[in-house]
């Protein structure tokens, strides 16, 4: 019979909290909010690159556009989802994910519906520019994809 060895975990994290020093809390929040000032301008200007990207893809596929394009499509919307968050967009964040939510089930119907693509492209344009309430336009984004049952639905 073998005996049982306990190795005792250590949380690195908790233990450097817990020590005297440092930075405080609100001081850390500040430090990193000025570095997300800092490269918000490059940031947005990648985002608006992703966007002119997925809008070309879009464009030279047509109809159907190949899987190289369409994995394309989800990964960049995918990536402006996550970046729309950071930068406090989280309307364009909700368009993008409700992109990514459409792509994801076309490709699992095995077919492409490039108006409902082009609908949430037009969103993305608009929800890029501050201001507004967007409620009803995410709510219709939502009503596009739900068309498209997901594949456990099928």
């Amino acid at each position: 019979m073998s005996a049982v060895m306990r190795v005792p975990w250590e949380n690195r994290l908790a233990k450097m909290i817990r020590e005297p020093g440092g930075v405080k809390l609100n001081e850390a929040v500040r430090q990193a909010e000025e570095n997300l000032e800092s490269v918000q301008d490059s940031c947005l200007e990648a985002l608006d690159g992703y966007l002119a990207e997925i809008e070309r893809l879009h464009a030279e596929g047509g109809a159907e556009p190949s899987e190289a394009a369409k994995e394309s499509i989800y990964r960049l919307a995918n990536d402006i989802h996550g970046m729309a968050g950071v930068f406090g967009l989280g309307d364009l964040g909700d368009a993008a994910f409700s992109l990514c939510e459409l792509v994801d089930r076309l490709r699992a119907a095995g077919r492409w519906n490039a108006a409902s693509v082009e609908v949430h492209l037009s969103a993305l344009r608009l929800l890029r520019l501050p201001g507004g309430d967007h409620a009803d336009m995410l709510e219709g984004l939502r009503r596009v994809v739900a068309r498209v049952p997901r594949s456990s639905e099928s």
